[in-house]
């Protein structure tokens, strides 16, 4: 979940969750206008990204696999 100001509760069944071992892990994110300055430098700059491979949606377990192996650039799945 992103862009909590506050905490909350989860409440729901325990057992599942202890079956498969999750990991929950928060990130902090920036202030919106903080994104807002970034999308318009990569804008002005042109800024694109490496795209390693592209694979069709039928492909997802080879683009995964891909991607597991630790791709030069992005892995994109096409739909």
């Amino acid at each position: 979940m992103i862009g909590v100001f506050e905490g909350f509760d989860v409440s729901g069944p325990a057992a599942p969750l202890l079956l498969k071992a999750p990991i929950v892990q928060g990130i902090s994110v920036g202030h919106r206008r903080a994104l807002e300055d970034l999308v318009r430098a990569v804008d002005r700059t042109g800024l694109k990204p490496v795209i390693d491979r592209r694979y069709a949606f039928g492909e997802l377990p080879q683009a995964l696999d891909h991607l597991y192996r630790g791709p030069f650039g992005k892995v994109v799945i096409e739909f």
